[in-house]
């Protein structure tokens, strides 16, 4: 018995988006039919039309915008490690009250006293 080569349209069961596989002629039916169908047949010579469709310019372009936010990137993650080991290796931080808070507490008994 022959298969029917089928690709899905959206996800089914264990099969997701773009998958590939065969099916009996009878669950190939109903996996085709209706408005919106699960899959459609596969065909194989316009997928390699398509494969072959491809903007070799537009990749080369996307490729290049690539290695620039890398660039970008690289020179943003330099200079946290240049803040992160400036803040090690600097004094511990200052112990004890906050002198503005103290301010904010008289503030607080003045205002709850008048």
């Amino acid at each position: 018995m022959t298969k029917v080569i089928l690709k899905f349209r959206r996800a089914h069961g264990r099969y997701n988006r773009g998958e590939v596989a065969g099916f009996a002629p009878a669950l190939a039916a109903r996996l085709t039919r209706g408005e919106d169908p699960v899959a459609t047949v596969f065909d194989r010579a316009a997928e390699a039309q398509l494969a072959a469709a491809a903007d070799p310019a537009g990749i080369e372009a996307k490729a290049a915008d690539l290695a620039e936010r890398e660039a970008a990137l690289a020179t943003r993650e330099a200079a946290l490690a240049a803040a992160e080991a400036k803040v090690q290796a600097g004094a511990p931080p200052r112990q004890g009250k906050a002198p503005d808070k103290e301010a904010d507490k008289a503030a607080d008994k003045e205002s709850a006293g008048a």
